[in-house]
């Protein structure tokens, strides 16, 4: 009985409709439309106001930073002030937050892959439970509810030396906390610098608050461009895909006679 199902099972994969469906479905299909999101970091909008960033950033104590969903400033800001000398392993780190866990999670990946580092080691997070940091780490993502727990036991935060207060524009309460700590932290480290960003946000009145001396810069996104290729993505898969054939009913219906 084996055997017999195996010399069925060898001529149907001889015969020529299987092979017909076995190159159909190795076939691979050419997206050359998708070339444009694959870019490397270096292309995203905010690498154009790099330089103006990083002069506030040694002028002022304090930066405002409003750039649109997409434009790379969650990713990207950090690294530019770890490259231009701003942060030292442990002593003087970058802070990061994030409003919530698992983007401080998985914005510190993606830092880590770009920067071609181990994670936990130049690049760290820290959430609630769960350390991931060491003794070399530079950038460090947290939750606002984390730094506000160390800010608890080192009231200046004297672990950092850039802290920067990512999606500002959601207005939690750890968020306006550590607005109004920070506040007080600046005024007796004059070293310390702050940069807050946020895709909405009213800027004068933060510039208010904190009592003049902010400089505010704007990046542009690229939504539009994005948008435009993912919707030619679907379209062209959904063009290439075969369509389903109809099952057609086999059973003859007998009439009576």
């Amino acid at each position: 009985m084996g055997g017999e199902r195996g010399e069925r099972r060898e001529e149907r994969k001889r015969s020529s409709s299987f092979q017909k469906r076995r190159k159909k479905r190795g076939k691979k299909v050419n997206l050359f439309f998708l070339q444009p999101l694959l870019q490397p970091s270096s292309g995203l909008p905010v690498w154009q106001a790099r330089s103006d960033f990083l002069s506030a950033l040694s002028s002022s104590q304090t930066t405002i930073l409003v750039g649109e969903t997409g434009s790379g400033k969650t990713t990207q800001i950090a690294q530019f002030v770890a490259d231009a000398g701003f942060a030292r392993p442990a002593t003087a780190m970058v802070a990061v937050t994030q409003p919530r866990r698992v983007a401080a999670m998985s914005v510190a990946r993606r830092v880590a892959d770009e920067m071609d580092v181990t994670l936990g080691d130049q690049v760290g997070y820290s959430i609630r439970f769960e350390e991931c940091s060491g003794p070399k780490t530079v950038i460090k993502f947290m939750t606002d509810g984390m730094l506000l727990r160390e800010a608890m036991t080192d009231p200046l935060l004297s672990r950092y030396s850039v802290i920067i207060l990512d999606e500002a524009h959601e207005r939690t309460l750890a968020t306006d906390v550590l607005f109004g700590l920070l506040k007080g932290v600046l005024a007796r480290r004059a070293e310390l610098k702050m940069v807050v960003m946020s895709a909405t946000l009213e800027a004068e009145k933060f510039q208010v608050r904190g009592g003049g001396g902010w400089v505010f810069l704007r990046v542009f996104s690229f939504l539009p461009s994005i948008f435009f290729f993912v919707i030619i993505s679907l379209l062209t898969l959904l063009l290439l895909s075969p369509l389903p054939r109809p099952t057609t009913n086999r059973a003859t219906s007998r009439t009576p006679r």
